[in-house]
């Protein structure tokens, strides 16, 4: 949700599910747990867990404005099981706190997700790395123990990426495929390969879609051959990997 209020006033009320989010903009006042007020002020990252009463007004006389995600507590624990080896954590210490780091990932998860054309092995990846650094940061978690991998254990997750980089791969299914976690199949293949699975599927397509270019393929064909959601989301790829875009690379 994203939302823009100067005047609004919230009775105290509670969640089911976390409300995970961002102030871009003013200040919104915020009172929980019988009155203790913890203002809201742009760059801030709200944490609250389900069940905590809260209220909210404006803080600021030009009102506030917040990205916020509401995701489900189940989702939210098979999470942090997954990102913490199975741990069970403690809820947030505090539901508004200051994390630069974790403010710019929410607001590039938020912005990921409202776009049409976006690869869900990133925005799961994103995700999975938000809560980790949200639990972690601000509740307590603490990791397992440390384990980079080698390519043996890795192997599987590559050898599914260049098999199947024409349609949409979830990580859990990469995971599945190599024996663990998605947590661990993040941090495995990073260390091996030096980039995300997600990262490395982008340069995958990338590669496949130059050598259809340079056999003539049409840009919205190659586009569609090599897994992207169309040609404006191959243009934005390309820009982002390689510098320019499939025209300009068609035309040299």
């Amino acid at each position: 949700m994203t939302a823009e209020y100067h005047q609004q006033r919230f009775d105290r009320h509670f969640h089911d599910e976390f409300a995970i989010g961002v102030i871009d903009s003013g200040c919104q006042a915020f009172v929980y747990d019988n009155n203790r007020r913890l203002d809201m002020p742009k760059g801030s990252v709200a944490l609250i867990a389900p069940g905590v009463v809260h209220a909210g007004w404006p803080g600021a006389e030009e009102g506030w404005r917040y990205r916020m995600l509401y995701p489900a507590a189940a989702l939210v624990r098979a999470a942090v099981e997954d990102a913490f080896d199975g741990s069970d954590t403690a809820s947030f210490h505090r539901p508004v706190v200051d994390d630069p780091a974790l403010s710019l990932a929410l607001s590039r998860l938020h912005g990921l997700s409202a776009l049409a054309a976006t690869d869900p092995l990133e925005l799961e990846s994103l995700y999975l790395l938000i809560i980790r650094r949200a639990f972690e940061r601000h509740a307590g978690a603490r990791p397992g123990a440390a384990s980079d991998g080698d390519r043996r254990s890795v192997a599987p997750i590559r050898e599914m990426l260049e098999a199947d980089f024409h349609r949409p791969i979830a990580l859990a299914d990469l995971a599945a495929r190599a024996g663990l976690s998605r947590f661990q199949a993040l941090r495995h293949f990073k260390a091996v390969y030096g980039l995300p699975p997600h990262a490395f599927l982008r340069q995958i397509r990338v590669r496949r879609a130059q050598a259809l270019i340079m056999q003539g393929e049409a840009l919205a064909a190659a586009a569609a051959a090599v897994g992207f959601a169309d040609q404006a989301h191959m243009t934005r790829t390309f820009r982002q990997t390689v510098g320019y875009t499939p025209g300009a690379f068609a035309r040299a």
